[in-house]
């Protein structure tokens, strides 16, 4: 027994030594390191099934284009008070190598799908005008933050094609950005707190849109196949074999077959339960509108759903596709903001005074709910008959309080949904002060003429006596 153990041990020292090698590629680890994002392998894993679904599912592809159809609509439309910034933004948007109104739509696929945009910004150094490119979120490998502050991004790496390397692009924030060729901006949606990437619209979606596509892949199957069915024939025993050879070969449509009452025909064909399945496929189908947020009718399926129920079901829809819009006007503003920064680095534009952000932009956005204009527009107008009949907006208006007079105007053009700013209120205001319109009251009488003028013709006073000139508009019609 010892001589076996010392002869292999002496084996064991003769065997060469063994050199351990860690794949420490960036497949095989976090993208950003913090615990609330995705590993490398689920994001790229979640990118591909999105990706998939939105180009063979029709459902998820009707949800992202539904989307959007509300977030951009027919047109978007951005401009500026500031004189410089207005010129870029028209360079900029309309330039052959950005066309912005053809991009929109593609960015907020991209943006509702992915989950994430990443947008490349290329500075032209003999202009200063910059270049819109994209990379896909299944390229980006991994990304750096500021040490004390993961919400600052600093460098994005990604992957090249055919090879391990990895390309660096810096942020907007990185203290060598203004020095290089092209910065990299990052939006993202659906992002938890604690994660910097975003997630996809389709994400909740994907395992019931699976199952419901392969149970409506296994129905039609059945469908297909009941169009098969079998003949039994029942004969007396001693003529199973006879007539077992006779209808060896069926019997071709619309055949005459002649038998005695011995034999007796009967079809098969099988059974498919189709109601049981619709409650089961319904079922599935509320699952992918739960994650989706829009109601069935939006896809084409009424249901037993009637106006009143249709459009009650619209409310948490819409102002779900206002929140998306919201951010989506953020996206395009920061994305001009940047690019105009970086022309202002390279010496081609001024700068700007950014002590109030939302005054550099004017945003024409389309309405995402039909609806609210009819309700503001009644509230609006309700609001301004109250006011008029207490004869507080006129009063203010014709020189009484000012503060009452910018409390109405604040209050009625927050409830016709277009707020107006303290300035504009206050021009409003001085004009009316120094051009004071005199309205028309129905109790106030024509002032005595003195004695000796005479009255004006009767074609140029009103049946009350009042100048036609100071007719009340009602009178007119």
């Amino acid at each position: 027994m010892l001589k076996k153990f010392l002869s292999l041990f002496q084996r064991r020292q003769q065997l060469s030594p063994v050199t351990v090698q860690v794949d420490d590629s960036e497949g095989w680890g976090d993208l950003t390191k913090l615990p609330n994002d995705y590993t490398y392998s689920q994001i790229q894993e979640i990118y591909a099934d999105a990706l998939e679904a939105w180009r063979k599912n029709p459902i998820a592809w009707r949800i992202i284009s539904i989307t959007t159809d509300y977030v951009v609509g027919d047109n978007i439309r951005v401009s500026s008070p500031n004189r410089n910034l207005n010129r870029f933004i028209y360079e900029f948007w309309n330039h052959p190598q950005n066309r912005m109104d053809l991009r929109l739509p593609g960015m907020c696929d991209e943006l509702s799908r992915a989950g994430d945009l990443f947008i490349l910004l290329f500075l032209n150094p003999q202009d200063g005008m910059s270049y819109i490119r994209f990379v896909t979120k299944d390229r980006i490998t991994k990304i750096e933050t500021a040490p004390n502050d993961w919400e600052k991004e600093l460098v994005y790496h990604e992957r090249l094609e055919l090879t391990t390397e990895t390309r660096k692009w810096y942020s907007p924030d990185h203290p060598d950005a203004a020095s290089a060729p092209a910065v990299m901006l990052h939006y993202a949606v659906n992002r938890p707190v604690g994660a910097l990437l975003g997630e996809s619209d389709l994400v909740t979606m994907l395992p019931w849109l699976q199952r419901y596509s392969r149970m409506l892949e296994d129905r039609v199957r059945l469908h297909w196949a009941i169009r098969s069915f079998l003949w039994f024939i029942t004969v007396p025993a001693n003529a199973v074999a006879a007539k077992k050879e006779q209808y060896r070969t069926p019997p071709e449509a619309g055949s005459i077959i002649v038998k005695d009452e011995s034999e007796t025909w009967e079809v098969q064909a099988p059974t498919l339960h189709a109601a049981d399945a619709a409650n089961d496929m319904q079922a599935v189908r509320q699952m992918v509108d739960a994650g989706s947020g829009y109601p069935p009718h939006w896809r084409g399926e009424s249901g037993d759903a009637n106006l009143a129920t249709a459009q009650a079901m619209q409310g948490p829809t819409e102002r779900h596709l206002l929140r998306r819009q919201q951010y989506f006007t953020f996206m395009l503003q920061d994305l001009l903001f940047q690019a105009y920064g970086r022309s202002n680095q390279a010496g081609f534009t001024r700068n700007l005074v950014t002590a109030d952000y939302d005054k550099l932009y004017h945003m024409i956005l389309p309405e995402v709910s039909r609806w609210d204009n009819e309700s503001l527009a009644r509230a609006a107008r309700e609001i301004s008959s109250a006011m008029a009949s207490a004869n507080s907006l006129v009063g203010a208006a014709a020189g009484g309080s000012r503060t009452l007079s910018r409390w109405a105007l604040k209050l009625l053009s927050r409830f016709a949904g277009e707020p107006l700013t303290d300035d504009l209120i206050e021009q409003i205001l001085t004009e009316a002060k120094e051009n004071p319109i005199k309205i028309f009251n129905p109790n106030e009488k024509p002032a005595s003429k003195p004695d000796g003028e005479t009255s004006k013709p009767e074609n140029e006073t009103s049946n009350n006596g009042y100048p036609r000139s100071e007719i009340h508009p009602l009178d007119r019609i």
